[in-house]
């Protein structure tokens, strides 16, 4: 089998009307990196990635791919063409080279991008080597079970968003089924956060699993303040509670301080930052992003040194992805969805076939690879080709 093309597709939904924040930073549009994967044996691979502007509009109003879309057409392509798919090790290691060659920040990609635009056509790849086997990808890597537990993210800052709102917001989410809800805070002062998780925990009753995520928010003393302040409330966990630039010994500092398990890893970009996290930083819950960077065959390797360390994955984002690594081995713990299309409409948009969620489960479909097909409308009305 040979890799005959490598087409990037990035789509983008139109701004949100009233912007999703976290504690530092705006959502305000959401975007999309499709690669499709075609062979000379009739089988395309699907892939995706996500993060960072990936298409710009030219001063004649048409739309161009760029970023980590780019990187695929203009850097990763030329390298896939002819190869054998089914070797995923080989090629990501071809692939990662970019990123530490001779010149390598000439080629026209930063490694986030390269990173990025390598982990949609990794994915891919699982794709299509599941497809050849005609199985699943989460039976592929090891079939630990075929439903993964669900949690979903919500309780962001809005305009005009009061407590009440948020209360009716958590509520909805427990009346279609979901037993964990993660809501963001750090971004009102602490005791006004506390104020809003408390109001959570009382409107849902104990019965339901809180999680609370700083998105990197706090300083290391508020963080433990904000931490110690939580801990009646039982929460699960709390997610990257310190600033960026203190995310391994200032994350250890705040793991010591509080009883509250310590989740973190959306952030890290390769195993190397994974190892940090897990021997120093502290953490309980690994929460690795391969639709970010790096892809499956990078993820996989994390997952092995949690595995040593007892600790557990929750991946980040793009679930239709990530179920299958979570389904697929014993230390898939609980796995973040995204229900809203108000919020994330390319779980609600971009695909015709896709797993379901019930009763805070997903069930992975029985299918050959992801299982997924791409909804043909979605990619004609918002997708720009590369």
């Amino acid at each position: 089998m040979k890799i005959t093309d490598v087409e990037p597709i990035v789509v983008s939904w139109p701004p949100f009307e009233n912007s999703f924040w976290t504690s530092l930073n705006r959502i305000g549009q959401v975007s999309e990196l499709v690669v499709l994967v075609h062979t000379d044996e009739g089988i395309t691979g699907i892939g995706e990635a996500h993060g960072g502007s990936m298409h710009y509009i030219d001063n004649t109003g048409v739309a161009h791919i760029s970023g980590a879309g780019s990187t695929v057409t203009d850097i990763l392509k030329p390298l896939l063409i002819g190869e054998n798919p089914l070797d995923n090790e080989r090629l990501w290691s071809k692939m990662f080279g970019l990123t530490y060659q001779k010149g390598w920040s000439q080629i026209g990609a930063t490694r986030q991008q390269i990173l990025a635009a390598m982990a949609a056509v990794d994915i891919a790849l699982w794709d299509i080597k599941g497809k050849a086997a005609n199985m699943p990808v989460w039976r592929l890597l090891g079939g630990y079970r075929n439903t993964v537990p669900c949690y979903v993210t919500g309780g962001y800052y809005q305009d005009g968003k009061t407590i009440d709102d948020l209360t009716a917001e958590c509520k909805s989410y427990v009346e279609t089924g979901y037993n964990a809800i993660k809501l963001k805070i750090g971004g009102v002062t602490v005791e006004e956060d506390v104020d809003r998780v408390t109001a959570v925990r009382e409107a849902v009753g104990p019965d339901i699993d809180i999680m609370v995520d700083v998105n990197e928010g706090y300083d290391v003393r508020t963080a433990i303040r904000a931490a110690r302040l939580l801990e009646p409330l039982d929460i699960r966990w709390l997610e990257e509670p310190v600033h960026w630039y203190d995310r391994i010994e200032g994350l250890r500092q705040v793991a010591d301080a509080t009883t509250i398990p310590i989740a973190s890893g959306e952030q890290a970009l390769t195993r190397w930052d994974a190892r940090d996290l897990l021997t120093r930083g502290g953490i309980k819950i690994m929460q690795f992003d391969c639709t970010r960077s790096a892809g499956i065959t990078e993820v996989l390797k994390i997952a092995g040194m949690c595995a040593a360390q007892n600790v557990n994955l929750a991946l980040h984002h793009d679930p239709q992805v990530h179920g299958h690594v979570m389904a697929a081995l014993p230390n898939g713990e609980i796995l973040e969805t995204f229900p809203s299309a108000a919020r994330d409409p390319i779980w609600a948009e971009l695909f015709s076939v896709r797993p379901e969620i019930v009763n805070s489960q997903m069930e992975l479909l029985d299918r050959p690879g992801w299982g997924l097909e791409l909804n043909e409308d979605t990619l004609e009305k918002r997708g720009v080709r590369g």
